[in-house]
């Protein structure tokens, strides 16, 4: 009985984490594509309402201008783990690999994304 209910929660559980999944990839992989773009509307527009109001504009500017400056472009990002909701990648750039902390919302926005020395 109880490999009957654990078998019946993993089924249920199971598109609940592949919509997550689907979520973080097309997000990723949008925000590479506006990053190596350096189109910082586009990068300003993925973020929550909240994480924009902190950065501003400006801030999300100078964030993305630098990187691409200090980094060079975004080659590609390679999931890691989830830990307490923030999933982690390696980030390759043309210059340097550094991990990714992203954590979005329900709908794909991101709530917080920081860059750091593996």
């Amino acid at each position: 009985m109880k490999y009957i209910i654990l078998l019946l929660v993993c089924m249920s559980i199971h598109p609940l984490l592949a919509q997550d999944a689907g979520v973080y990839e097309n997000t990723t992989k949008a925000f590479q594509e506006n990053f190596n773009a350096q189109n910082v509307d586009a990068v300003f527009d993925m973020y929550t309402v909240e994480m924009q109001e902190e950065m501003t504009k400006e801030g999300v500017t100078r964030f993305v201008k630098g990187c691409f400056e200090q980094f060079g472009s975004l080659k590609s990002l390679t999931f890691i783990e989830t830990t307490e909701g923030v999933n982690s990648y390696t980030a390759a750039f043309e210059k340097i690999s550094l991990v990714m902390e992203l954590k979005l919302t329900e709908i794909g926005k991101i709530a917080t994304i920081q860059f750091q020395e593996p």
